[in-house]
């Protein structure tokens, strides 16, 4: 936020800088505040860790694990999230249902299920999670040793 007003200064310094007719300024300062208005009122998701480590599971024994990945909005707008998507069947995934409100946090659980896995070793599974504001998705990935 400091830097996108710091930004947004130098140009208004830049501009008056210029020979440019008092209408003319006004015009450009008007057109600033408008583009900058937009970039500075949204969401911002932030993660502590992009990657989990669900460990040791036994595929023979159906074994599950969940992993929870905190965020937080550093954004001064509520945040929703939309959707995940996984890379395989054997992930399941829980959004939180509230909007996220500008600066709290949330867990969203990931939960890695080995039953009826036919690979065996060291797997990372991708999940992509869709939500409103900048960027609009974060991926992040839980890895998990598959063992008989």
């Amino acid at each position: 936020m400091m830097q996108g007003l710091q930004r947004f200064l130098r140009l208004l310094q830049h501009l008056l800088r210029q020979r440019l007719s008092q209408r003319q300024c006004q015009l450009c300062l008007m057109l600033l505040c408008m583009l900058h208005l937009p970039l500075s009122a949204q969401p911002r998701l932030t993660f502590s860790n992009l990657m989990a480590d669900a460990g040791q599971l036994s595929v023979s024994k159906g074994e599950s694990r969940t992993v929870e990945f905190v965020c937080r909005n550093a954004g001064n707008q509520p945040l929703v999230f939309d959707h995940a998507e996984v890379s395989c069947p054997c992930a399941e995934v829980k959004l939180p249902r509230k909007p996220l409100k500008p600066g709290k946090e949330a867990k969203i659980k990931v939960t890695f299920h080995a039953r009826d896995l036919d690979d065996r070793g060291v797997v990372t599974n991708l999940i992509t999670v869709f939500y409103s504001g900048p960027g609009k998705y974060t991926r992040l990935r839980v890895r998990a040793e598959l063992v008989e």
